[in-house]
């Protein structure tokens, strides 16, 4: 997976990009270059389903970091005993139909695990727990694809309490080492 990442989703130019948070960087990480292919979802399903708790059924995050990698971790559990639902929290309620904010096959009560790509500052994650926690979900686990190593993970440590397992399964600066093995390959 991290061979993927560092091939894929990885990016440097002169040119400063515009983060989701608001900052600019040199860097930046387009996991869903690296999402986005077959051959990576499996993995990336097989990965995310071993950090998860026993006590999560469904996993899910705000749309559209999360999708693939709750999509992904879901379709894994169904090759093994345990089941593992997926949903999509909405960034607005849905205008039409049953103005849902979360989709998916998920209850109220659950218990489950927030997803995200990349962390930055970890206010879509901060969001993505706040409003799953707001249509009665409960949050046991967060799980990050990649930590940017910027803040976040404290931010989200902050939002979530410290009794809630938060982990990142990757960080930038792992990345960056990786793409550095492969240049000089």
């Amino acid at each position: 997976m991290l061979t993927a990442l560092a091939r894929y989703a990885y990016q440097y130019q002169e040119a400063p990009f515009l983060l989701t948070s608001g900052q600019q960087s040199r860097e930046y990480l387009d996991c869903k270059q690296a999402l986005g292919r077959a051959e990576v979802l499996p993995h990336v399903g097989a990965l995310l389903l071993s950090y998860l708790r026993e006590s999560v059924v469904a996993v899910g995050g705000l749309t559209m970091g999360a999708d693939p990698l709750a999509i992904a971790a879901s379709y894994a559990s169904s090759s093994t005993s345990r089941s593992v639902s997926w949903f999509s929290v909405r960034k607005q309620p849905k205008e039409h139909g049953k103005n849902r904010l979360i989709e998916g096959a998920v209850q109220k009560g659950s218990r489950v695990a927030i997803l995200d790509d990349v962390v930055t500052t970890g206010g879509s994650t901060i969001q993505a727990i706040e409003k799953t926690r707001g249509e009665g979900l409960e949050v046991v686990q967060v799980l990050v694809l990649v930590d940017r190593e910027n803040g976040g993970m404290a931010a989200i440590r902050d939002a979530l309490g410290p009794d809630i397992s938060l982990d990142a399964l990757f960080t930038k600066s792992e990345i960056q080492a990786e793409v550095a093995r492969q240049e000089d390959e």
